[in-house]
């Protein structure tokens, strides 16, 4: 589902990394441990089925100030048609990444299909991800390919839990084996409040499961839609 036209929606995505990775963190070679990260994200309904946005990210390892690190310009999300009129829910979500130079040289886009089915009280949902470079030193490298998904139960309107999981293989031409893969597993659940279910809390602890992701992540995403 998206908002619906002229509705507006805010929300602050919070995440904490255990991990015994490191990576690049404005040109310093920084542990992933303790490794903190905050979106700002503004989210409006262009029409009842597509809708246009903007993120504002920024991290903060340990030992070092929380920095700005990209904007994330939301271009389109919306759906192909209502909910339950076809046989699997489709949509799609487009975004351009553009991070801070000193960041990361290099600009994104991102092309997620979005695949809904409901079966009673459960959804099932499947993510098909692609990444490509446009811009900066790396435009020439492949175009990269995720698989995300999940199972939301949603008998309970205030509490749905679901088990996600998140995987991230390289470059689609040459597709990285499980183990070199960074696949999560998360038991997740949603809380939704407000006299109208406008606010919802969702948030989950994600196990990584291959030795290349990070070995434990926290989420939290609290979202408020008004007109």
């Amino acid at each position: 589902m998206t908002p619906e036209a002229g509705e507006k929606e805010l929300v602050y995505w919070f995440s904490a990394v255990g991990s015994d990775q490191s990576y690049e963190f404005f040109g310093k070679e920084v542990s992933r441990d303790g490794l903190t990260a905050h979106s700002i994200e503004f989210e409006y309904g262009i029409s009842n089925k597509w809708t246009a946005g903007l993120y504002f990210d920024f991290e903060q390892p340990v030992g070092e100030n929380l920095k700005y690190i990209k904007t994330k310009a939301l271009m389109f999300h919306g759906r192909f048609w209502e909910k339950g009129e076809r046989p699997v829910d489709l949509g799609l979500y487009v975004e351009y990444i553009i991070p801070k130079k000193e960041y990361k040289n290099k600009e994104q886009i991102e092309v997620k299909l979005i695949m809904e089915k409901d079966f009673g009280f459960n959804t099932i949902v499947l993510n098909p991800t692609f990444e490509k470079n446009v811009a900066g030193p790396d435009v020439d490298e492949g175009l990269e390919f995720a698989l995300n998904g999940g199972w939301y139960f949603k008998k309970f309107s205030g509490i749905q839990p679901a088990i996600e999981f998140y995987t991230k293989w390289g470059e689609l031409a040459e597709i990285s084996p499980f183990d070199q893969s960074k696949t999560y597993i998360f038991p997740a659940v949603d809380i939704i409040m407000g006299r109208h279910g406008r606010i919802i809390w969702h948030t989950g602890a994600g196990f990584g499961l291959t030795n290349p992701a990070d070995n434990f992540v926290f989420k939290s995403i609290l979202s408020i839609g008004f007109f």
